[in-house]
């Protein structure tokens, strides 16, 4: 790469190597430490003040709640996975329920909503300890860098929101990929030492699968991972890497049914081969009429680049060479991960892309805000007011914390005392309290001239019927939506043909 008349080279062994390996000119400080543990206390305490009244009145969502409830009643009937559902978002992505429905032996609505939060409560988790991992790298004073995590930390939390999951920047099906995110970063930073985490990593190639589009993601940035080994000659790595990449197929192909395997890879080349185009809504023209939310992702993805060629190549800021590999990682990973906005380009899928160029865009934005502080007399008189009053911070972290993530205007800190009760409420709540009446007439009379049919087929987007009616779909497409001409339009044909429903759904 030639940037301002000067070369720099990929290959780290050159001496124009643009990522140099300045370790030592940092230090860790303990508060972080402590400022982590504050932070995932507070966030504790927020998930076990969750007022659960919206979600007990929250109307059924048939579409997107039905495609969470009807593979695990499939499941349950049929006693196959793939061979039983052809999943849209995957097996695990699809099915959150069947651990806990087989555990708990429950099968309600409540039920998939109290895990949604769950994830969420995991996601924020995840992305104090990505901020963590990204601030102990930077090459700020000990006082800059506890403040600078601080306010990172309590700006991406609101990246997951409990109030409308659904249009979270991180959703719920996304902590798999925080969870790579967290364990890869090692992987990077610590060139030439070996820990199990590479082995994980390699693992992960099967594991994310079972998430479908984060599957694809996820080895997509294995990929990127290893071609960055070989570059960087750490070949020990590269083989405990392959060694968990080959070991997870391995136990895969041993665990499953050869027909379900089967099943698996058709069902992987269909998604990958349509998802972008199965339901997609065309991309707007940037600066377009009504074009403003698809020009501001594509807008900031650009901003964030322009950011990352400025904190890697200006010799003045002197970027360490950890914190350097993670954001330039984070921003490859998320332009991979827009491919998720690119697929249906609605409110929901472009803000569900957001979060990873998001993270870039305000770690640089803060970064250099407290580069250009560190020379003005005001952080000098901040030094020093820390240095008298330093028995104090850890207070006043407490306090802020408390402020961002606790609302006191919409959260009842006295709910804690309620968790319980308040969470069996959610779970246990009967499924007709989502209905609205004319939809229980429905069902009620669809129930009553389908008894003689052991299965339930529909031709709409009302997905959730079978579950309602506590039986499985008729064929694999229990989502209409994934029956295409050219593609599994005669499977869908043999199937119906071998269930035959004496009635099938269509309005």
């Amino acid at each position: 790469l030639r940037f301002n008349e000067k070369s720099y080279s990929l290959y780290p062994k050159r001496d124009n190597f643009f990522l140099k390996k300045n370790i030592g000119n940092f230090s860790y400080d303990s508060n972080i430490n402590y400022i982590t543990s504050i932070l995932i206390l507070l966030i504790s305490l927020e998930f076990f003040i969750i007022d659960f009244n919206p979600y007990l009145s929250a109307p059924l969502d048939n579409f997107h709640e039905g495609s969470n409830l009807v593979p695990t009643v499939n499941y349950i009937f049929k006693k196959s996975l793939w061979t039983s559902t052809l999943y849209d978002y995957g097996l695990a992505a699809n099915s959150f329920g069947i651990i806990f429905w087989k555990t708990k032996a429950l099968l309600t609505i409540g039920s998939i909503r109290f895990i949604m939060i769950v994830l969420l409560f995991f996601n924020k988790l995840l992305l104090i300890l990505i901020c963590r991992k990204i601030s102990l790298t930077l090459n700020f004073d000990n006082f800059v860098k506890n403040i600078f995590f601080l306010i990172l930390s309590l700006s991406v939390l609101n990246f997951s929101n409990y109030e409308d999951f659904n249009i979270s920047s991180y959703p719920p099906r996304t902590f798999i990929f925080l969870l790579f995110f967290l364990i890869a970063i090692d992987v990077l930073i610590q060139i030439n030492r070996f820990n199990f985490k590479s082995f994980i990593v390699g693992s992960f190639s099967t594991l994310s699968l079972l998430w479908i589009d984060m599957g694809f993601f996820i080895n997509a940035i294995i990929m990127i991972l290893l071609i960055y080994l070989v570059i960087a000659n750490d070949y020990k790595k590269i083989r405990y890497i392959l060694l968990g990449l080959f070991t997870s197929w391995f136990i895969l192909f041993i665990y499953f049914p050869q027909d379900e395997i089967k099943e698996l890879f058709i069902q992987l080349k269909f998604i990958y081969s349509t998802h972008d185009y199965l339901a997609g809504i065309e991309y707007s023209r940037p600066f377009s009429e009504h074009s403003a939310r698809e020009t501001r992702a594509l807008l900031l993805i650009i901003i964030s680049g322009v950011y990352l060629i400025i904190l890697n190549f200006n010799k003045k800021i002197n970027l360490n060479y950890e914190t350097k590999i993670i954001i330039c990682f984070l921003f490859i990973s998320s332009i991979i991960f827009f491919k998720s906005g690119l697929m249906r380009t609605d409110t929901y899928h472009i803000k569900y892309s957001s979060g990873s160029y998001l993270l870039v865009f305000y770690f640089s934005t803060l970064y250099f805000i407290f580069y250009q502080l560190q020379y003005t007399r005001f952080h000098s008189a901040l030094k020093n007011f820390y240095r008298k009053f330093k028995t104090f911070f850890l207070p006043f972290v407490i306090i802020t914390s408390f402020i961002f993530i606790i609302n006191l205007e919409t959260k009842n800190i006295f709910k804690i005392l309620d968790f319980k009760s308040n969470a069996n409420s959610l779970i246990n709540a009967n499924d007709e309290k989502y209905l609205t009446d004319s939809y229980k007439e429905f069902l009620n009379y669809y129930a009553k001239i389908s008894s003689e049919d052991n299965c339930v087929q529909i031709l709409t987007d009302d997905v959730s019927l079978p579950y309602l009616l506590r039986k499985p779909s008729c064929t694999q497409f229990f989502n209409p939506a994934l029956i295409l001409r050219g593609w599994n339009e005669k499977k869908f044909i043999d199937q119906i043909y071998k269930s035959k429903p004496s009635f099938i759904l269509y309005f």
